[in-house]
């Protein structure tokens, strides 16, 4: 058998859509005062932050880690607690880093020292939105710059700042501190953790893309239409459009197709099969299953999807979920976040004593669980009184018959 060559250069394949982790180039060195690119095109949180935001799963599983690592908010501190700022309350502060760092696994705070030099101010800085420079020949990191967008950048939107812990701090002077996980595979930025599961969020993006031009289209494109001449280009368009506009989209499903012929030949039709709806199932769960494992959710219930489990109600189900998932993740999220915020709280000479409550989801679905333990008590004992009486009208049919 001869030996099948292929010609590379003539071969058709496919596109590579998959995600790799970014380029971060880091034999970069300070020696002009410049920010280190977040990729090669320095637009990789962008791209983390669309995947969030245009993901469904994504999205209702970041949402719903906030929700719970902030919990019931601040237990209560003594309200002569220096305010972090003139502007905003340690609550305001705290939302807005949990959800950065759950988004991020990175958040930012601008540090300011007051002209007295006797307090600081503190206000939260975007972590998408910050670029760090380069080491200097100290191994240190001496500036960082801000940019509101970075897709489009010159002298005049690009904010230098010098990081936090460079210098002795300077009356009125504006620091910026940077706070991520230590990963000695990363020596600038924050990469998400979820982001090992990004080619399958970008997989959830896709289906739900695919399925709304799937509706748009009546669920598929189930009929061809062959015309006897081929018209001109300009013909071709009108009767496109035409077609389009009178069949394609969910509303007009099941409308009347009427065909005129030309010189007495009619336009010939022919149907398509759909494809087979099962295999997109398919997909659709597997995307689910990786999602949520990257995420390191326990239960997908979580996100506020239904399972099928052993659990003999649904509060049961995510009472447990949540138990084991503030164990392994809200609790991590919850300790690096707070151990930053009572340093801030230590500049100011206070006491470390900000901590963050937990959901009561057992007091919380107790109440509802109370209630319809109590509606479906009432409709037993109506359902036995009925019982009862069914059996007694009959016991006394009988009674007479004898």
């Amino acid at each position: 058998m001869n030996n099948l060559t292929i010609d590379k250069s003539k071969a058709i394949t496919q596109r590579n859509y998959a995600v790799e982790l970014p380029y971060i180039d880091i034999k970069q060195r300070a020696r002009s005062k410049q920010w280190v690119n977040f990729d090669r095109d320095n637009l990789y949180p962008a791209r983390v932050y669309n995947m969030y935001k245009e993901s469904p799963l994504q999205s209702a599983i970041i949402n719903n880690q906030v929700k719970y690592t902030y919990g019931a908010g601040l237990a209560d501190y003594d309200a002569s607690i220096f305010t972090p700022n003139l502007t905003e309350r340690w609550e305001d502060i705290i939302k807005k880093v949990i959800q950065d760092y759950c988004i991020f696994q990175a958040f930012a705070i601008q540090i300011i020292p007051n002209e007295s030099m006797s307090k600081y101010s503190f206000f939260h800085i975007p972590v998408n939105q910050v670029r760090l420079g380069a080491y200097n020949e100290d191994n240190v990191i001496e500036y960082a710059y801000i940019a509101t967008d970075w897709s489009q950048v010159n002298n005049k939107n690009v904010v230098e700042i010098k990081m936090w812990g460079t210098e002795q701090p300077q009356a009125g002077e504006r620091y910026l501190w940077y706070c991520k996980p230590y990963d000695p595979d990363e020596l600038f930025y924050a990469v998400p953790k979820w982001m090992s599961c990004a080619n399958w969020i970008l997989a959830d993006i896709a289906l739900s893309k695919y399925y709304l031009n799937y509706i748009k289209n009546n669920f598929s494109a189930n009929l061809s239409i062959a015309y006897p001449n081929e018209p001109e280009d300009e013909k071709k368009q009108e009767i496109y459009e035409m077609l389009n506009a009178s069949f394609s989209g969910e509303d007009n499903a099941g409308s009347i197709l009427l065909l005129f012929g030309e010189n007495g030949v009619l336009p010939t039709t022919s149907s398509i099969e759909s494809k087979d709806a099962d295999l997109y199932q398919n997909v659709c769960d597997t995307v689910l299953k990786y999602i949520v494992a990257g995420n390191r959710l326990i239960s997908p219930i979580l996100a506020g999807l239904s399972t099928s489990s052993g659990f003999s109600s649904k509060s049961d189900e995510i009472i447990a979920a949540y138990t084991l998932y503030k164990l392994t993740v809200i609790d991590e999220i919850r300790n690096f976040v707070m151990d930053k915020i009572n340093f801030l709280l230590q500049l100011n000479g206070y006491p470390r004593c900000l901590t963050l409550q937990d959901y009561n989801f057992a007091q919380e679905f107790e109440g509802s669980t109370s209630v319809n333990d109590e509606k479906e008590k009432e409709q037993n004992d109506t359902d036995e009184d009925a019982e009862n009486k069914d059996t007694q009208i009959k016991e006394d049919k009988d009674e007479k018959v004898k």
